[in-house]
Formats: C-alpha cells, sequence, structure tokens
C-alpha cells in the first residue's frame, strides 16, 4: 500500500518480473497476482499479493477488502516527499482496520541520483526505526532490492503464521488431554 503514483505497481511487476513501464496508468481498485515462493528452509509457499489503488479517499475501503491480509509493503517514493509524509496516515488506517499484519517499509526509485531524492535514507531509516519497520530501499526499474524487501516481508509472515499455528495446535493437543 501506499499514495497514488509512489510505484505500487511497478514494484510488484517487478517482483513478478514483468516489464517495466515508464508510464504506467493508476491502479483502480485492487489486482491480485499469486505465486510459488520458495522459503530458505526450501519449503514452497503460496503467495498472494494485492496491489491497491493509492488514492487517500479509497484507504479504508482497500483495507477492508483485503482484511485476511497478513503481511503489508508500505511504500513511498523517495523522489516525492508527499508519499513519504503520507506513510503515518497508511499505518494508521492498517492499525485501525487489520488485525495486527507484518509491516515493511520500501522506498522506491534508489536508480534517481541522490541529487533528486526528497527524502534522505537517513530520514527513512529513522522513521522506519521510530516505528519498529524494517526499511528497504528498492527501484522498480533496475529491481535493485526488490527480492530483498519482498523476502524480507513474506519470510516475516510465514514465521508470524508460523507461531500462531503452533500455539493453536499446542491449545487443541492440551484439550484433547
Amino acid at each position: 500500500v501506499g499514495d497514488s503514483t509512489s510505484g505500487k505497481t511497478d514494484i510488484v511487476n517487478s517482483f513478478f518480473n514483468m516489464e517495466f513501464y515508464k508510464d504506467m496508468l493508476s491502479t483502480i481498485g485492487s489486482d491480485k497476482l499469486e505465486t510459488k515462493y520458495t522459503l530458505k528452509n526450501g519449503k514452497e509457499i503460496k503467495v498472494i499479493i494485492w496491489d491497491t489503488a493509492g488514492n487517500k479517499r479509497f484507504i479504508s475501503v482497500a483495507l477492508k477488502a483485503i482484511k485476511s491480509v497478513q503481511g503489508i509493503i508500505l511504500l513511498f517514493d523517495i523522489t516525492k516527499r508527499d508519499t513519504f509524509e503520507n506513510i503515518n496516515l497508511w499505518l494508521e488506517e492498517i492499525k485501525k482496520n487489520l488485525d495486527d499484519p507484518c509491516i515493511v517499509l520500501l522506498g522506491n526509485n534508489i536508480h534517481v541520483e541522490e541529487e533528486k531524492w526528497e527524502v534522505t535514507r537517513e530520514e527513512a531509516n529513522k522513521f522506519a526505526k521510530s516505528k519498529n519497520l524494517e526499511y528497504f530501499e528498492v527501484s522498480a526499474k533496475t529491481k535493485q532490492g526488490i527480492d530483498e524487501g519482498f523476502s524480507y516481508i513474506i519470510h516475516k509472515t510465514y514465521d508470524k503464521i508460523e507461531k500462531k499455528t503452533e500455539t493453536k495446535e499446542e491449545k487443541k493437543i492440551c484439550k484433547i488431554f
């Protein structure tokens, strides 16, 4: 999730090894993509990724529509300060509408020369640390950092699901005895 023009569709397309389009149209509603992903332990899982519209009017609608989501990629464009400043709004909506998902913060467009960055690396890192988020710099265009960012959120989400499952199974066993 993130503001329109932050590069959400580009990031998803990059992860799925689809072609990069410089002038991508804004997403209307949401798109769902699925893939098989091999974890570091060798286990293969199915990953479903929702690409949502970033229009502020539809934030809560988009989040309510995907209530079962367990992981969030929160994206901003390092060359557009307003997309960074709206991260708090997205975090508030996530807390209101979702049940404690894993969240990772990605700053897109690191292929652009640093003189054009409106958000510094230090500022983004400081913000992420203050919100207890991991931060990755990525480029949908060059695919730099994409695998690391997605791998992080997939593994973190999977680990959280496994812990919940283990706890439930232990409770079931206790009830049986």
